[in-house]
């Protein structure tokens, strides 16, 4: 019975632990990424607003169904493992400028979603005409404090980012 009640003591501390350092996390965050990728900026910015392939080189998109336009911005929804589907929404998208410079933004577009915001892509060319520097800014939201927890102390606000750029450098490296 003591350990029975020594396990149930541990097991509220912890939760209450858990709760105080989720509660305690903002509910608005920014985070960034920065990487190289060997391939000029109109390639990069290619593959990044050619959303329909995403399946074929982001390993955590099983299929993309493109929507209608919203206001003339393009929508689509991404189905991810365990069918999980997530909606979003083309904000801005600047081509590339002569100079190679491009910008693309887009928003999580689930109004009741427990989490979202957008991420930034801006792109500008390397230090060779065949390098491009992308910079990923997330600006967004988690708002139940147990998925604010895990992102600040399990998995960390970047992971997402970093997988995104990992998998963007390897399309690059089997692109034609």
């Amino acid at each position: 019975m003591k350990i029975a009640i020594a396990i149930l003591a541990i097991l509220t501390v912890a939760i209450a632990v858990v709760f105080v350092l989720g509660a305690l996390q903002p509910l608005n965050h920014t985070a960034s990424i920065a990487g190289s990728i060997d391939a000029p900026p109109a390639q990069v910015f290619a593959i990044i607003t050619d959303v329909a392939e995403g399946p074929r080189w982001r390993h955590q998109v099983k299929s993309v169904q493109m929507l209608p336009p919203e206001d003339g911005r393009e929508r689509w929804v991404e189905t991810l493992d365990h069918n999980r589907k997530m909606a979003f929404l083309a904000l801005r998208t600047i081509p590339p400028s002569p100079d190679g410079h491009a910008l693309r933004e887009v928003q999580l577009n689930d109004p009741d979603a427990s989490y979202g915001g957008t991420w930034t892509y801006t792109i500008v060319p390397g230090p060779t005409p065949t390098t491009t520097v992308l910079t990923i800014t997330e600006d967004g939201f988690i708002k139940p404090w147990l998925y604010r927890f895990m992102m600040a102390h399990v998995v960390g606000m970047k992971r997402n980012l970093d997988q995104y750029m990992h998998d963007l450098q390897a399309a690059t490296q089997t692109a034609p």
